[in-house]
């Protein structure tokens, strides 16, 4: 069987293809411009509201701590202003402290004077509970601490190191408050904070979302133009673009003004050369007729063949390889061209096994599959020994248009990788005793890179070669 392939070019349609459709769910959006829009929007977005709530977090926190430290400095001011010695040389109150918070037991708001070898002077609301105090370390400057307090408490502590005028010694004041509520607010400040953000990055996200989608309509509207223009709905790209697009559908709408004209020089060509070798192969056709001898009729038959070909390629010049409507069901005409490519091979005993979904459909002209799918079954009926299978498959859909994969396989002496590299040169034959014009795979090739397709070989499982072509389905 003599027939030629990339087989590199097979593996991206075929396995490596189901490498791209795996992976997480989304994967294949994430590859689109929408997608790398709206995933870029949201976690930039997504990261500044973050930043935005830790910093708002942050300064609240600070503000809280920052007033509660400025009212525990102002009670030691307070407390420093009525204090006075005694003449029997204790500390004491001039007048009691206001706040009644300090009478009560446990009540989270305290205070207490220390002295280096005294028992400490201290608020009601400590009630049997001292505060600690570091008095070898000095302190004439405010601190600021958190410490464990009466009742499983965490206290605030400001303590300041104070001498009275009144007598030559080093007293530590100290106030403290129970953290719980300011720790409670800043708790449902940060709920209210995550919640409100929450919904922020709820509502930028569906304001992206309509922005893109708004934004990107355009792109969408010209590929349905294009997806017109290329199924024969319209020839143009029509309507009104934006500036950004205009010169963008501008040159396509020239392309195809310039495709159109080499499409029709190349018909007017395809046609005057079939019209021009019509009258020499009628004048032939005449003349070997009425001659009956086998050489004459030999002609006549080659005659008759290249008639066939030059109608055939006029009408394919005509349609230029475009869809057929409804479509060809691939299992028929395969199972068709199997049958007769037995019959022409009954000598031998050829068996040709045929696999094919029983739905799939070719999105072609009946020609171009039977010319195809004829040519590479001929091929390996003539090259096989007794058995040839075809089966076909269809493919993971990577593009708008699906695919499936026919592979015919013979049991022939198959042909070298080398050799596999040139056999779709046109007239190229790897034996000269097999009949054949060495045109037939190269017209395959031609037909299936006309629809997107890829033709390839490879080495068969049944010991000879492998045909394989990507076609496009319904």
């Amino acid at each position: 069987m003599s027939q030629g392939a990339d087989k590199e070019a097979t593996t991206p349609g075929g396995d490596a293809s189901a490498g791209e459709q795996g992976g997480f769910p989304g994967a294949r959006f994430m590859r689109t411009l929408t997608g790398r829009l709206l995933l870029s929007a949201i976690l930039w977005s997504g990261a500044a509201l973050l930043i935005g709530g830790m910093l708002l977090s942050y300064a609240f926190r600070s503000y809280v701590l920052s007033d509660i430290d400025e009212k525990l400095e102002l009670l030691i001011d307070t407390m420093v202003g009525v204090s006075e010695i005694s003449p029997e040389g204790v500390l004491r109150f001039n007048q009691p402290l206001m706040d009644q918070r300090f009478a009560a037991p446990y009540s989270g708001w305290y205070w207490q004077i220390s002295e280096d070898g005294q028992s400490p002077f201290r608020s009601r609301s400590l009630w049997d509970f001292e505060l600690h105090p570091e008095l070898a370390t000095k302190a004439f400057s405010l601190k600021l601490y958190e410490a464990e307090g009466p009742d499983g408490q965490t206290l605030r502590v400001a303590e300041r190191d104070i001498i009275l005028p009144e007598a030559d010694r080093i007293f530590r004041y100290q106030v403290a408050t129970d953290t719980a509520e300011v720790r409670e607010a800043i708790q449902q400040f940060n709920w209210l904070l995550i919640s409100a953000l929450a919904l922020i990055m709820l509502t930028v996200s569906l304001a992206l979302v309509i922005q893109v989608a708004y934004g990107l309509r355009p792109l969408r509207n010209l590929r349905r133009e294009m997806v017109a223009v290329r199924g024969g709905m319209a020839s143009r790209l029509d309507g009104e673009w934006p500036e950004d697009l205009r010169p963008l559908a501008q040159e396509i709408n020239a392309l195809i003004d310039q495709n159109e004209k080499l499409v029709s020089r190349a018909r007017t060509h395809v046609g005057n050369l079939a019209h021009a070798l019509k009258t020499p192969l009628s004048v032939i056709k005449n003349e070997v007729e009425e001659d009956e001898s086998a050489k004459s009729q030999a002609i006549a038959v080659q005659v008759r063949s290249i008639r066939d070909h030059i109608d055939h390629h006029l009408k394919r010049a005509r349609v230029a390889g475009g869809g057929s409507g409804p479509g060809l069901l691939v299992g028929e005409r395969v199972e068709k061209i199997a049958r007769a490519i037995e019959l022409l091979n009954r000598d031998k005993g050829l068996q040709i096994r045929v696999q094919v979904p029983a739905d799939l459909k070719f999105d072609g002209e009946k020609e171009d599959f039977d010319e195809v799918v004829g040519n590479i079954i001929d091929n390996a009926g003539k090259w096989a020994e007794h058995n040839v299978q075809i089966s076909v498959r269809r493919l993971p859909q990577e593009t708008r248009r699906p695919y499936f994969m026919l592979r015919v396989e013979d049991d022939g002496p198959g042909v070298d990788e080398a050799a596999m590299e040139t056999l779709f040169e046109r007239g190229l034959r790897l034996d000269e005793h097999v009949p054949g014009t060495g045109l037939g795979l190269a017209i395959v090739r031609d037909i299936v890179e006309l629809y997107g397709g890829v033709a390839s070989l490879e080495k068969s499982s049944l010991g000879g070669l492998a045909v394989l072509l990507k076609l496009p389905a319904k």
